[in-house]
């Protein structure tokens, strides 16, 4: 089979990066349950600030306008941003998928790198050379490092039309097919225009399905038992039944439009603190999500499915810190009260937080180690004012709650 048997680990170098995303992941998996594209009549009643009496040190606090993607590169990505929202989560298709082992790899595909460690095929980026945009999401079922575990890959490769899927689509198979002499192609009826294949003595199949204008790419390795096709089969059934549907939602950029996509229409972006461009959180650039690309982000648990529902999230902005927009102002205190960090203190200790924030702000210092060995990971503060939740986290305290009180700021800018 041209793939390699097991998703390749990335190392985190750091905890911080890790904090913050444990946190988010408290609640946001419900944001799957809110409707993409969601519109929300009126004008949001902002608090308004005066930047003067916050501390904000070098950051701005000036609302920034984002404007339309500038190059071939910022327009790809952005529309696979927006494909996120409707590329499956694996534990759609069954619960026992646990735990995201994307980890800080980028998502999105504009080539062969983001995929170049599940496909092993040096023929990709010419036979995907129209290639619009892509993304690939990853979950196992979990348990220790040790621990035998099942993971299910799925990628959704966007063409500019369902003629150019069709040829892609079995091309990439055959490519993948012929990589190994042992392979041996496997039947998936349950879905038309599905390819498939695998190895008797590898627990692993591959899967190449045309949906219109889409390539989706399925890849499962189960280390947890001795090879068995007709489970590999179902779950790739089973995944494809929760991935096709979903498509037929999206609406992708008309093609004479892409070049130039809008990349903050509803201005949220330009009120988000940018990412330090030389330290940056994740493998994506900045951006804004409706639904499950949010989640792609985070260090999520499918457990939590359901908890953001009253917060009424519909929106997302990642940035320096996330910014999370509920419709009204009740779903966006509804969840102040899920996520305020003195209502859970396990591995937290409160500290100090900015002054000016109102009463809905709290900092706590993320814990690791046990008993006297206990060390400050991170610092994290959360806020809401208005419709938003914020959270954003940093190393030096100070830094941090000048980072926040710049982001207070922004959202309550004129």
């Amino acid at each position: 089979m041209r793939m390699k048997g097991k998703a390749l680990k990335i190392a985190v170098k750091s905890m911080p990066v890790r904090a913050i995303w444990t946190l988010l992941a408290v609640g946001v998996l419900a944001l799957g349950l809110v409707g993409c594209g969601t519109e929300v009549p009126g004008t949001a009643t902002r608090v308004q600030s005066d930047a003067s009496e916050l501390d904000v040190g070098n950051y701005h606090t000036k609302p920034r306008t984002i404007g339309n993607a500038k190059s071939d590169k910022q327009a790809r990505a952005r529309e696979a941003q927006r494909l996120a929202d409707y590329v499956a989560l694996p534990y759609e298709a069954d619960p026992s998928y646990v735990e995201d082992v994307w980890s800080l790899r980028s998502h999105i595909v504009l080539n062969r790198k983001t995929l170049g460690n599940l496909v092993i095929n040096d023929t990709f980026d010419e036979v995907a050379k129209d290639l619009t945009a892509g993304w690939v999401n990853a979950w196992s079922t979990g348990g220790a490092p040790e621990d035998k575990r099942r993971t299910l890959n799925v990628a959704v490769l966007m063409f500019p039309d369902a003629q150019t899927a069709m040829t892609v689509g079995p091309t990439l198979e055959h490519d993948d097919f012929t990589y190994n002499r042992d392979n041996q192609p496997v039947p998936i009826t349950k879905h038309a225009n599905t390819t498939a294949h695998w190895r008797p003595d590898i627990s692993s199949i591959g899967s190449w399905t045309v949906h219109d204008r889409y390539v989706i790419f399925i890849k499962v390795v189960d280390d947890t038992s001795v090879p068995d096709l007709f489970a590999l089969t179902s779950q790739v059934e089973r995944m494809l039944d929760v991935q096709v549907p979903l498509l037929d939602k999206f609406h992708p950029t008309p093609a004479n439009e892409l070049a130039h996509i809008p990349l903050d229409p509803p201005g949220l972006l330009g009120r988000t603190i940018p990412s330090n461009p030389e330290q940056p959180l994740r493998g994506e650039p900045d951006g804004l999500y409706e639904g499950r690309g949010m989640l792609s982000l985070l260090n999520s648990k499918p457990t939590t499915m359901g908890t953001l529902e009253k917060g009424e999230v519909d929106l997302v902005a990642f940035g320096d810190a996330a910014v999370f927009r509920s419709k009204t102002a009740k779903g966006a205190e509804a969840l102040w009260q899920e996520w305020q960090p003195s209502q859970n203190l396990a591995a937290k200790k409160m500290v100090e937080a900015p002054s000016g924030l109102g009463e809905h702000t709290e900092c706590y210092a993320d814990l690791v180690g046990s008993g006297d060995q206990q060390t400050v990971s991170m610092n994290i503060c959360v806020f809401q004012i208005d419709r938003y939740i914020v959270q954003a986290f940093g190393k030096q305290l100070q830094d941090l709650h000048q980072k926040v009180s710049a982001q207070f700021a922004l959202l309550t800018s004129v």
